[in-house]
Order: C-alpha cells, then structure tokens, then sequence
C-alpha cells in the first residue's frame, strides 16, 4: 500500500508543481471563498488550520482574515518524540510564525498557547490527493491520522482540483476520511455520501 501511495504522492505532486505562483493564489482564494461560505465555518469558534509548505494551498491569507473575523486560530507543531500534533493558538500568523519541524511553519516556542484537540470546531486538513469518498494521501508521517482520532471536529481538507482523483485511493485501518474537501471549483460533501 505504501508504494501505490508513493506512486501517487510523486504523480500528483509534480502535477501541483507545474501551477504558478499566480494561479496557486487565485485557485487558494477561490478555496477561502468556499471554505468562508460554508455556514459551519461561520459559526466555529476556533478553527486549527495548517501553515502551507512549497506549493500547497495558502492558507495564510485565511489565517489572517479569520483571526480578523474574530475566530481562534490554532496551528499545529509536530513533536517528532510523541509523534504527535501538539496544537497552538496564534493571534497573528506574520509575527509568530518560524521555521519548524521537516520545514514546516509552525508557532515559536515564545508564543505557545496551548490547546486541548476538543476546543477546535474545524480541522483544515492538509494532502497531496484526496478521492471523493474523502480519504487522502498525505506526506506519509501519519501525524493527522493521529491526531484526527482524538477529535470529533469536522474535518475540512483543502485542494486544488487538480489533487482530486477519480480512483478510490488506498487507506489502511489507521486512515480517516474527511468529512469535505474544498476545491476551487467545488465542494465534495462526504458526509452526504456516508448517509
């Protein structure tokens, strides 16, 4: 199962790769206006987002103009002797934001504000592919699968259209759907599907 999802991992990426700059920040800001649409993200109180790496969708315009909004934003901090996301609030993503584990944005040790998995109302969910039953291919760590366990939060991932494939991807006991996934063009409401 590993290797089809490394196969996948690398096809999907280098796809992701080819969009420049300028369409990455209009797709990412036709993903916010569907996510901001989306009556449950208007009415969560506090909403763990991810900090983009390379070429994912930027979620940092998001995180600012939540915070703006008025919600609690938390981002999460890998500990690599736990394996687990240890969760943080942030009151403003440029000032409080360094370079953490496996290059990833994460909060600075100076501005940790802890916080319990059952106060976040909304997971965003970060993946290299998703399929429409809402199962994803990550960066391979395991540490959302982890962490999705221990909350009942609605689970959010966020894609570009091109992330989305047909075929269902492969997923082990351990992997857990999300329950949408916000596109540029659409929204795949998965919960529907599970009914």
């Amino acid at each position: 199962m590993e290797s089809e999802k490394g196969k996948i991992r690398k096809l999907i990426q280098r796809k992701r790769d080819l969009l420049t700059s300028a369409e990455r920040q209009e797709k990412s800001r036709e993903i916010q206006k569907n996510l901001f649409g989306l009556p449950e993200f208007n009415k969560a109180g506090m909403v763990l987002f991810y900090a983009p790496k390379g070429n994912e969708v930027d979620t940092c315009p998001m995180i600012d103009d939540a915070i703006r909004a008025g919600k609690r934003v938390a981002l999460p901090i890998t500990d690599l002797s736990s394996r687990k996301l240890i969760l943080s609030e942030i009151k403003s993503y440029q000032k409080e934001i360094c370079t953490g584990t496996y290059g990833i944005p994460e909060p600075g040790k100076e501005f940790f504000r802890p916080v319990m998995p059952e106060k976040i109302d909304i997971v965003i969910v970060p993946g290299i592919a998703f399929d429409k039953s809402g199962y994803r291919v990550g960066y391979g760590g395991g540490f959302y699968d982890r962490f999705l366990k221990t909350t009942k939060a609605l689970r959010v991932g966020l894609a570009f259209q091109l992330q989305i494939v047909e075929e269902k991807l492969p997923s082990g006991p351990l992997d857990l759907p999300v329950d949408l996934v916000m596109t540029e063009d659409t929204m795949y409401d998965i919960r529907r599907r599970r009914q």
